[in-house]
């Protein structure tokens, strides 16, 4: 059964206004017309930025509350048209943007030092925690993010992860796992079955030779084999792999189209010997985060429902499947798709 997507700032805001709290101005409906919808959210953004701006540390949080719960509301609200025409005419030539890009984690986004959004280096930002390096509003814009639900679900994917990797080896002492935009395979840090070396290879593939080279840096010499490649390689057969007993990928579907993630899903499928399994995640429709992160950080995803995941397996031949698994994380964000071959 579908569950209600949770709240980003999980509690609701006070009713009445009070010292040092940002009240959520319910943001108007569309029919009262595009512009004057913009000219509305422009208001709205000054009077937030300027309490923002040199608020302490309270403020800045119930603010970043604000700017959330406003901006995913006018997401839902008005057409794909208008908010893309926010998000580029309104948004990001705002005195906000400049101020929230003080969290190096909402800047590194918007800034894509490695040619695309979501890389091995922003993730690490919500694994780890770097709010003492940065200063005042930065700092509490960061840790703001850090812990919001969906930071929590990339860091609850990462246990999974590591989880299953350790299974794997349980199953089959020559287990042979492969991670799909591996990213910095930061899942293979804590599963134990990797730090003993009880599998027979762990393949990092990924599009991007810096991560595979931090890659090769923390695991030399050992069960981890890093593997520069692209997703169209995969589709060509021009990489291939095989006997293996899990594959996984765990944020590459956020950025694939359906026709594409179906073919790829097919390929995965093929990769697995008997009994091998295979898991793909990806967000739910529509996270909270999601108006901030289009806004603000200019990171746009392919989110998906249950009927979406399911509609993965199309090109995929069924007679060969076991078992088919779907499931979310405890954050409600996360979709998983686990497929067992025959």
């Amino acid at each position: 059964m579908r569950q209600n997507i949770l709240s980003v700032h999980g509690a609701a805001l006070p009713v009445a206004p009070e010292p040092n709290h940002l009240v959520l101005v319910t943001p108007p409906a569309e029919d009262e017309g595009p512009e004057q919808a913009l000219v509305e959210a422009r208001e709205w953004l000054d009077a937030l930025h300027t309490r923002m701006l040199e608020g302490p540390d309270e403020v800045l949080h119930h603010g970043m509350a604000s700017l959330h719960g406003g901006l995913i509301d006018r997401r839902r609200q008005w057409s794909p048209e208008v908010w893309k025409r926010f998000c580029q005419e309104l948004a990001r030539k705002h005195p906000m943007r400049p101020f929230l890009h003080q969290c190096p984690f909402t800047r590194h986004a918007f800034e894509r030092p490695r040619g695309y959004a979501g890389d091995a280096a922003l993730i690490d930002y919500l694994y780890m925690d770097h709010a003492a390096d940065e200063l005042h509003a930065g700092r509490e814009i960061y840790r703001y993010m850090h812990g919001q639900p969906s930071a929590r679900s990339v860091r609850e994917r990462r246990a999974l992860l590591a989880r299953m990797m350790d299974e794997t080896a349980e199953r089959r002492p020559d287990g042979r796992i492969l991670s799909v935009a591996c990213g910095h395979l930061r899942e293979a840090e804590q599963s134990r079955a990797v730090a003993q070396g009880r599998l027979q290879e762990l393949i990092a593939f990924d599009q991007d030779p810096v991560s595979l080279a931090e890659i090769s840096r923390l695991h030399p010499g050992g069960v981890v084999r890093p593997v520069c490649g692209s997703v169209r390689a995969l589709l060509s057969g021009k990489v291939t792999f095989s006997e293996l007993d899990f594959v996984y990928s765990a944020g590459l579907y956020d950025y694939l189209s359906d026709s594409v993630a179906s073919r790829l899903t097919a390929v995965f499928f093929g990769m697995l010997r008997p009994g091998g399994r295979l898991l793909v995640a990806n967000f739910a429709v529509h996270p909270p985060e999601t108006g901030y992160m289009e806004a603000f950080m200019d990171w746009w995803l392919t989110y998906r429902d249950e009927d979406g995941m399911r509609g993965l397996l199309a090109e995929t031949p069924l007679e060969q499947v076991a078992n088919v698994r779907l499931f979310r994380d405890s954050q409600d964000n996360v979709i998983y798709l686990e497929v067992t071959r025959r």
